[in-house]
């Protein structure tokens, strides 16, 4: 009985399978040239009153599906520049149709002369109409067929298929709900993503690919991005055909250029060949990217213009220094059918905001592609990949890099590394992650240390250090644990404290930390950093709120110390060229604290992309908390990028400010001032004072704005620089101002420290050129309010 059981839903599968199949007429054949016998890849096969059909492949083969309920058919096979062919489809028809279409005369029409091309006149009545039936356009749900493909230099590395149903609001945009696929071997089901929904559709005015978002040829300003020019005239259904030349007619925006064909009684485009032009480039690790797109429209003798297809070819190279991988060339061809306009669509489709998605009830069989809907023939070489290509082809294996960096990606050598798994084989017994630390500076001499954090539980997390001080001959320790106990989809709350004995730094940097300096400090840097000894306690809680805002509160009790310069050692042999590390007052610290903003855990990025970020912060410590120190600390910062020309690119122009500041009110310790950063040696990464150097202003009160425009490449294709734009090297322009306030107190009198300051207003301007090697930034800088011109170096800008 059980087995009876396990056999049904498969009968009952097959019997789906069966009446389908004989419910409909399958027929298939090649669309060949009846002159030369060539075939004709593309062609495009409608069943008539319909708007059912197909397109034949590279080879010009053809496979179509004719529903019971439309027999006898009507197939309608066009091709431009050839005489359009009917063919009546019974069910008593041969299921081999071979089609011979027979070149069209063409009757040139008669084309007035003026001052502007012929082509322009077509496409503003082209654009005028498409206004007009787009306006009238309100949905449609339709049948998409899409295969893709990966090929390195040699053969098919991959294929993957898919049958989806595909769904568009004028409101809502675009849904598509994958039904079926099918794909090689060595392509994992789950990464089987083909689909049409993301696609371009060319009669649309803005086409966006890779990120660029492009004019199209049909949008209400075309005719100020694009020249038009008609270059000749064939014929399709025994009607006129323009064919007109695309050209930018700005060099640098992102636009296409190619070809397009328009029906000339109709004003309608019917097909169209371009390519995007050389302004649509990618930064490094890419160093080319070439691709195609032709696209065939049909109104189905009804009233809307509607893709048929979309076909999509190009390469990509990607290089690095060290890694040189091989040519990856793509394609894809889409083929849309059956389509119902102006219909209603399922609203549950838009609850969501993913376009694409997967229908589970049927994407599990692949029988739907080998039965069920129309698909588009394999070619031979599509055929001998699906035949040959295993699990074991990976494509890792298809696109492996050479270089010296290569061996480092390949999982299987695993050479050189097995003395080092052996020596820290325990470690992997250890639940958790133990990180090494380490540091030098004047004061700690040589610190050598370990950190443990472990993920105990979904809702508990816990942290620990240890090392040792060889300059003050102190232990370094501490531990602490956070605790995640709300859980909601918009928001999350925690609980934690922390205890910690060690070294610390007199003032906060939001670009440089102690690691940072470690080089420096041995290459005989003065010190960026001074320190003292903190020993206590932090208790906080967090909260995590939508759209990224978060605020944390905090108590904290510690113990502050004065600590000795130690060590003035540096490896270029010098032994005075240090400062010594100046006392603090020492004492109690017990403060509460509250910091909130907008992305406020997001850390520093050296400026290799633009940051959003907005945090304020208020400490407070008085004798009401039992503390030694009296005062109120309130401390801001803010960073944007906002895109300013050319945001169109895959790269817009940017605008990027830093504004930083600080006051207070009682009598504000040292180990509580603020600091407006600069240059450690010649390296000055985005956010700091480019004209000083190895120490930065400090203060009471603070306040600093830093701010870059980054024109990418614009200024060296305007100047016909065309090698520095080819290989991404931008010119960025960038300023600062900085103020710092200091009030005389008992500390300055008493120990004789003399902080530095801005004594006035500091202000600083200069130019980069950025991308040197794909990874280096180099500033030119002055100071405005009195002499000094530096050279620096940094990471480059990458987007």
């Amino acid at each position: 009985m059980s087995g009876t059981r396990k056999l049904l839903p498969v009968l009952f599968f097959l019997l789906f399978i069966c009446s389908s199949v004989q419910a409909q007429k399958k027929i298939s054949g090649t669309v060949i040239d009846a002159q030369t016998q060539e075939t004709l890849p593309s062609a495009n096969i409608l069943i008539k009153n319909t708007y059912r059909g197909t397109i034949t492949n590279s080879s010009g083969n053809f496979s179509l599906i004719i529903p019971d309920s439309l027999l006898p058919a009507t197939l309608v096979i066009r091709y431009i520049g050839y005489q359009t062919q009917q063919l009546t489809i019974t069910r008593n028809s041969s299921a081999r149709q071979n089609i011979s279409l027979k070149p069209s005369v063409t009757e040139m029409q008669e084309i007035v002369v003026t001052d502007e091309d012929p082509g322009v006149r077509i496409m503003r009545e082209v654009i005028k109409r498409k206004q007009q039936w787009r306006k009238q356009l309100k949905s449609y749900r339709a049948e998409a067929y899409t295969r893709q493909s990966l090929s390195n230099d040699t053969a098919i590395i991959s294929i993957s298929e898919s049958v989806s149903e595909v769904f568009w609001d004028k409101e809502k945009g675009h849904r598509e709900v994958q039904k079926s696929k099918r794909q090689t071997a060595n392509i994992e089901a789950s990464a089987n993503f083909a689909g049409v929904s993301y696609l371009p559709n060319f009669y649309d005015d803005n086409i966006e690919i890779a990120e660029f978002n492009l004019v199209g040829i049909t949008h209400p300003d075309a005719l100020d991005y694009y020249n038009f020019k008609l270059v000749g005239q064939t014929s399709l259904d025994d009607q006129t055909v323009y064919e007109i030349e695309v050209t930018p007619a700005r060099k640098l925006q992102p636009l296409f250029k190619g070809m397009v064909y328009v029906l000339a009684d109709e004003y309608a485009l019917i097909e169209i060949d371009l390519t995007p032009n050389k302004v649509v480039t990618f930064p490094p690790p890419i160093k080319s990217f070439n691709t195609a797109y032709k696209q065939q429209f049909s109104n189905y003798g009804q009233d809307f213009w509607l893709p048929v297809d979309v076909r999509i070819e190009g390469d990509i190279k990607i290089k690095m220094v060290g890694l040189d991988f091989p040519m990856i060339k793509f394609k894809q061809l889409s083929r849309i059918t059956n389509y119902q306009v102006n219909t209603s669509l399922p609203d549950s489709l838009y609850k969501k905001e993913d376009r694409f998605s997967v229908d589970s009830t049927t994407v599990q069989f692949d029988s739907l592609i080998a039965q069920q809907v129309n698909t588009v023939p394999l070619s031979s070489e599509e055929e001998l990949a699906y035949a040959t290509l295993d699990s074991t082809a990976t494509l890792e294996k298809a696109f492996k890099p050479s270089g010296f960096l290569a061996k480092f990606l390949d999982d299987e050598e695993g050479e050189g590394n097995e003395s080092n798994s052996e020596f820290l084989s325990f470690l992997d017994e250890i639940p958790g992650s133990i990180i090494p630390n380490g540091k030098y500076n004047r004061v700690d001499q040589a610190f050598v240390g370990l950190r443990y954090n472990i993920d105990a539980t979904d809702w508990l997390s816990i942290r620990g250090q240890g090392g040792y001080s060889t300059g003050y001959r102190e232990w370094n320790y501490g531990g602490g644990l956070t605790i995640e106990w709300l859980q909601r989809n918009w928001s999350s709350a925690t609980l934690g404290g922390d205890y910690r004995a060690g070294t610390e730094t007199r003032y906060h940097s939001h670009i440089y930390n102690p690691y940072y300096t470690i080089i420096p400090n041995l290459l005989g840097h003065q010190g960026y950093f001074d320190y003292y000894r903190s020993e206590g306690v932090r208790i906080f809680s967090g909260w995590d709120f939508p759209y990224n805002l978060s605020m944390e509160m905090g108590f904290n009790h510690q113990n502050q110390t004065s600590l000795p310069t130690t060590t003035a050692y540096d490896i270029l042999g010098n032994s005075n060229n240090f400062l010594l590390n100046p006392s603090i007052p020492e004492g109690t610290l017990k403060s509460i604290d509250i910091t909130a903003g907008y992305n406020i855990n997001e850390a520093y990025n050296f400026g290799v992309t633009g940051q959003k970020k907005v945090q304020f912060a208020i400490e407070h410590s008085s004798d009401a908390l039992g503390s030694d120190y009296e005062f109120t600390r309130y401390t801001g910062f803010v960073s944007w990028s906002f895109p300013t020309f050319y945001q169109r690119r895959f790269l817009a122009n940017t605008l990027d400010f830093n504004i930083k500041g600080g006051t207070y009110s009682g009598d504000l310790p040292p180990q509580k001032w603020g600091i407006i950063d600069g240059t450690i040696g010649s390296t000055a990464p985005y956010g700091v004072l480019k004209t000083i150097r190895n120490r930065p202003y400090q203060g009471q009160q603070y306040l600093s704005i830093n701010a870059e425009h980054n024109f990418r490449t614009i200024p060296f294709e305007l100047i016909g620089l065309q090698a520095l734009a080819d290989r991404n090297i931008s010119f960025i322009i960038f300023g600062g101002m900085a103020k710092t306030w200091l009030q005389n107190d008992n500390f300055l009198s008493q120990s004789g420290y003399q902080p530095r300051q801005t004594n006035g207003t500091h202000w600083e301007i200069g130019a980069s050129l950025n991308g040197i090697l794909d990874l280096i930034r180099l500033d030119l800088a002055t100071r405005i309010d009195q002499p000094a011109v530096l050279l620096n170096i940094s990471i480059a800008r990458l987007y």
